[in-house]
């Protein structure tokens, strides 16, 4: 049996519906109640689920589990109070790895996050380089870090198979990419804008160094990844989970303008006169492809887009959040 803490979430509706297909007993560990019958419709058991409760896991199976995998987390919103952070963050992970430790169950794999590595500048960044606390998202970071912390800690004193996966941005139809306020409205993210440009066939601006490059990671390698984390045998500790590579937004522009076209392929020019994107971000991920035995499927740009494609027709993996009229993405 699977346990998945934070499975109404985006990765959790990919996760826990493509762990049953390949066999597995999935309990899914979750608040929404849309996001419930999701899931349950395809055949995961789902039960109501508060990680900031004083005993969450209270009424959740204690025997005959395999892993648990925690994809739980408070997003690095401006707007956020810190304590919610760390009281979902540190101590929702805390919480689950001492559930483990308690019931004698050795594997618990927890999403992180590459923004730990926010303040670093370096062609390609391992896991051996120093987390780095600066910038804005600085309370979110150390609360990853602290998280991470723990981890190893039971890995050390208590013996546990603790796998930490330390996921780049992850693309996928059903994400949010912009910035959304509790009202409803919306900011659209670049990403967005160039999709709604080449839906139309509009023309498409790219600002700034186009040399600026940054690697994603798409939403089904990161569950080939948690996936290969539950079958490692003696793997523990921490890994980049990234496609590897690095792109810039101009490339992706022209890829989104082919593959998103509906009649006319939209023009794309460069306007390096425009702020654009500062500092970039390539990973190693050489760690998880020895260590794991994984390697990303996506990490071509016209492949990602294609399948990213291939799931905004379908509509299934759709996001459930709620937008005000006429702010919400075209990609949804």
């Amino acid at each position: 049996m699977i346990l998945v803490v934070g499975a109404t979430g985006y990765v959790g509706r990919y996760l826990c519906p493509y762990l049953v297909k390949q066999g597995y007993e999935v309990v899914g560990l979750g608040r929404a109640k849309k996001q419930k019958a999701f899931l349950e419709e395809r055949g995961v058991k789902v039960l109501p689920f508060d990680l900031t409760e004083e005993d969450p896991f209270r009424d959740v199976p204690h025997e005959g589990v395999e892993a648990v995998i925690n994809l739980a987390a408070c997003l690095a919103e401006l707007e956020t109070p810190v304590e919610q952070f760390f009281q979902v963050n540190t101590i929702g992970v805390y919480k689950t790895l001492e559930f483990a430790r308690q019931n004698g169950i050795k594997k618990v794999i927890v999403t992180s996050s590459h923004k730990v590595y926010n303040e670093i500048i370096k062609d390609v960044i391992s896991e051996e380089d120093t987390p780095a606390f600066g910038g804005d998202h600085t309370p979110y970071i150390i609360s990853k870090i602290a998280a991470e912390h723990f981890v190893e800690y039971y890995n050390k004193s208590f013996g546990l198979q603790g796998i930490i996966l330390r996921l780049s941005g992850v693309h996928g139809y059903g994400e949010i990419l912009g910035h959304l306020m509790q009202d409803g409205s919306y900011k659209k993210s670049t990403f967005e804008i160039f999709f709604e440009k080449a839906l139309a066939g509009d023309p498409i601006e790219v600002w700034g160094d186009q040399s600026v490059k940054r690697d994603h990671v798409y939403i089904k390698d990161v569950i080939a990844a948690i996936e290969a984390a539950i079958r490692a045998k003696e793997a523990k500790g921490i890994y980049n989970i990234a496609s590897g590579i690095g792109y810039s937004q101009y490339e992706e522009a022209c890829v989104l303008a082919k593959v998103f076209s509906t009649g006319k392929v939209s023009e794309v020019t460069q306007r390096p006169d425009k702020p654009g994107l500062k500092k970039g971000y390539v990973y190693s991920i050489a760690k998880a492809e020895k260590e794991l035995g994984w390697k990303p499927a996506y990490s071509d740009l016209t492949a990602f887009l294609t399948d990213y494609k291939k799931e905004w027709i379908s509509k299934e993996y759709h996001n459930y959040h709620v937008f005000k009229e006429g702010e919400g993405p075209a990609i949804l």
